[in-house]
């Protein structure tokens, strides 16, 4: 009788599979372990989903997506494409407007954009960078707190792998088209994504040194970020190229620097995720037969492990909302305003610069309540405030409050730990 085992190097990837499967797992479960309280719908989120169901219910196609608030200058906003809202009326009509379920697929894109890095790696520089990098990546608990909402630059770490995937990987003409498409709904969702010129300006340096340069497949990646973008090119050719003329006015007119908007330091992150993962498992790679191996091996191992441990402790429990601001809280506060029955009232919040209380708006739209426009509230004569005990209504200072001066207090309910519900009557 002939007995046949395993060689070392199938017993290596089946230990590498079954790593992969137990990371993956667990990865899942800390993502969404107590999703429904640790969901952040609260500033974008409520009002891009606003848009994409105005979209749905009146029946046209939008040509532009969310605008670039940041980059305002006397109530001019550039605009980026429409795709974010695509996704959103699609899923919002699959799930009957579930934000759980709407939440939970953005979520997905991270887990998923892990998964096509492992993979990856694990053909180019083995199992076990591979899953070192996997694992570092799954438990970040940045990258776990951020996931938990519906928020368009969710959208740039899988397009952004995509899009450098297709670079590397390019063998034939249609790797450049891919490159471009995933380019162009990168731009589409957020301009960080401009940044990824510094990407591709290595692989066409690299094409013109070895003599491999054809300008027919640049064109072919032109192509593509033209086709992911055409809404916003049509858009643009309608409305004699607003976006265009909109940065030509901030150049002029306003500040259009990014560098006031660097403390929210992950939008240039996001990014280059994929560079830099691909760039440690090269250099982990080139050191793989050198003595001092090791030593970056434990190094990762122990990051990786410090990280698992902190996304199943509080650590990994985390909100991006603000501490106790939660979808049952929130319905809770729709749920009083119902039940107060008022006619003509007005709803806002200081625990975020959403002072227009967005997400209350939308759960009440939901529910069929009619509230005041967000233009309205000097003719209100109800506000329902929502604030934190260091920011008292009668000391308050934001238009949607002071607006109503003068007014009294007529109740004051504690929704969470430092969390209260104001009713506010004009006197």
């Amino acid at each position: 009788m002939e007995f046949k085992f395993l060689s070392p190097e199938t017993d290596m990837k089946k230990l590498v599979l079954f790593l992969f499967l137990i990371i993956t797992l667990a990865s899942v479960f800390v993502h969404y372990r107590n999703y429904t309280d640790l969901v952040g719908f609260t500033l974008d989120a409520p009002i891009h989903l606003t848009a994409a169901k105005e979209m749905v219910d009146s029946g046209k196609i939008n040509l532009i997506g969310p605008s670039v608030t940041s980059k305002e200058t006397f109530g001019r906003m550039v605009f980026t494409g429409p795709f974010h809202y695509y996704v959103l009326a699609i899923l919002g009509i699959i799930s009957n407007w579930n934000v759980i379920f709407i939440s939970g697929f953005y979520t997905v894109l991270w887990i998923t954009t892990f998964v096509i890095l492992f993979f990856w790696l694990n053909k180019r520089f083995g199992g076990t960078i591979a899953i070192l990098l996997y694992t570092l990546l799954s438990f970040y608990p940045f990258f776990i707190q951020v996931s938990r909402q519906i928020w368009n630059p969710q959208f740039i770490p899988l397009f952004g792998t995509m899009f450098l995937l297709c670079l590397v990987e390019r063998k034939k003409i249609y790797h450049y088209l891919f490159a471009g498409i995933f380019w162009g709904l990168g731009l589409n969702v957020h301009y960080a994504t401009l940044l990824w010129i510094f990407i591709a300006i290595p692989f066409i340096v690299s094409e013109i040194y070895q003599k491999k340069f054809y300008i027919k497949n640049w064109l072919m990646l032109i192509l593509g970020v033209i086709i992911a973008e055409l809404p916003l090119i049509v858009f643009e050719l309608r409305h004699n190229f607003y976006n265009i003329n909109t940065i030509l006015f901030h150049l002029r007119y306003g500040n259009f620097s990014v560098g006031y908007t660097f403390n929210i330091w992950y939008y240039y992150v996001l990014p280059f995720l994929a560079p830099a993962v691909l760039f440690m498992g090269k250099f982990l790679y080139s050191i793989k037969r050198r003595k001092f191996f090791i030593v970056p091996i434990l190094v990762l191992s122990g990051l990786s492990f410090y990280f698992m441990l902190l996304s199943f402790s509080s650590q990994g429990q985390k909100a991006m909302h603000y501490p106790g601001w939660s979808i049952a809280t929130q319905k809770k506060v729709v749920n009083i305003i119902i039940k107060d029955n008022e006619e003509d009232f007005e709803v806002a919040e200081t625990i975020s610069s959403d002072t227009q209380a967005m997400d209350i708006r939308w759960w009440l739209k939901q529910e069929g309540v009619n509230v005041m426009e967000v233009d309205q509230y000097k003719e209100a004569p109800v506000l329902y405030l929502v604030s934190s005990s260091d920011r008292p209504p009668e000391t308050e200072t934001v238009w949607e409050v002071s607006s109503l001066k003068p007014f009294k207090v007529i109740t004051k309910v504690e929704l969470d730990k430092d969390l209260f519900l104001y009713k506010i009557k004009r006197i």
